[in-house]
């Protein structure tokens, strides 16, 4: 009778990666795939926001011009609603300050005139009207000038004549510059022409 001896057979060992292994590269798969994530993440919230803001910023920009347009309305509105009153203002009040002040004017032309021509006598043409007024300012101001009558003068008008020259004083001319100084600007402002661009650039 035959002796058989039955071989041993030990557990085979498996020759793929061991338990440790695959966790270590499940962690590390683990943390590239959050790390992508968050970048991608990241990304997508700051285009948001960028996107927000561009946003509401272009919403800003567009109510300042609004507001900008509003109350460049509101202005031409208002400057032609008051252009008729101050028109009235300035041909009612400038002639009678000008009338008011043409014996200021004239005394002090006259006492320039003494002071760089002390030994001189000036002489004063002027309207009839007002040539005894003047006459009587510049006496009681103790200056010696000679105040003749010039019927082609207008009651506002004078001529003052020294050894350095004359001088002419036309209050009413300078009241027609002020009138039509102001009768251009509010036209410009009711219109729109002329307006500084640096407003509406």
């Amino acid at each position: 009778m035959n002796a058989y001896r039955l071989e041993r057979f030990s557990p085979a060992i498996p020759s793929g990666p061991t338990p440790s292994m695959i966790e270590r590269r499940i962690d590390t798969v683990r943390e590239e795939s959050y790390r992508l994530g968050f970048l991608a993440g990241q990304a997508a919230a700051n285009e948001a926001f960028l996107d927000e803001q561009g946003r509401l910023t272009g919403d800003l920009v567009e109510a300042i011009a609004d507001a900008r347009l509003t109350n460049e309305a509101a202005r031409r509105h208002v400057a032609a609603s008051m252009g008729p009153m101050i028109a009235a203002l300035a041909s009612g009040i400038a002639p009678a300050l000008a009338e008011a002040g043409l014996g200021a004017e004239v005394t002090r032309i006259v006492e320039r005139a003494l002071v760089q021509a002390p030994g001189a006598r000036p002489r004063l043409r002027c309207a009839p009207e007002v040539a005894a007024r003047l006459s009587d300012l510049l006496a009681g101001r103790g200056l010696d000038a000679t105040v003749e009558e010039a019927p082609e003068l207008l009651p506002r008008e004078a001529l003052i004549f020294w050894d350095q020259g004359y001088d002419h004083l036309d209050l009413d001319g300078c009241v027609a510059q002020v009138s039509a100084c102001i009768a251009s600007h509010l036209t410009r402002n009711g219109t729109g022409e002329d307006d500084d661009p640096r407003h509406f650039g």
